[in-house]
């Protein structure tokens, strides 16, 4: 049997392999970080917005509290409450009312930069 020794080819066939290895590694690669950052932002735009309606909630308290709210002056007081604040260059809107079911509570609904997206936070009243 005559043996080939002619391995005119073979490199060029390895640099194509190793080509097609490293694109496709590439490709999966890249689809992970894509989709790794676009979870980050998920999660970074949903503890913005926990952390900017938790400020919300703590200025209408301190508002109520500044405002010597009574029991009987509650809604008139929550009247005076500003319609929007403004909280690290964010826009959000407030409407306040004291709970129907439970008027030991205040509820307030809060809206972020025009977003479709509501909060409700509910505020107890200190007795």
């Amino acid at each position: 049997m005559h043996k080939l020794h002619n391995e005119k080819g073979a490199a060029l066939v390895l640099v194509l392999w190793i080509i097609v290895l490293l694109t496709i590694l590439g490709t999966i690669l890249f689809s992970q970080l894509l989709t790794t950052t676009l979870q980050m932002n998920k999660q970074e735009e949903a503890t913005i917005e926990s952390d900017l309606s938790n400020m919300a909630t703590l200025y209408v308290s301190t508002f109520i509290n500044q405002q010597n709210a009574t029991r009987d002056s509650l809604e008139e007081t929550l009247g005076r409450l500003p319609g929007q604040i403004e909280i690290d260059n964010n826009t959000i809107k407030l409407e306040a009312n004291v709970n129907e079911n439970n008027e030991n509570e205040i509820v307030l609904d809060i809206t972020i930069d025009e977003t479709e997206d509501h909060r409700k936070e509910i505020i107890p009243i200190q007795q």
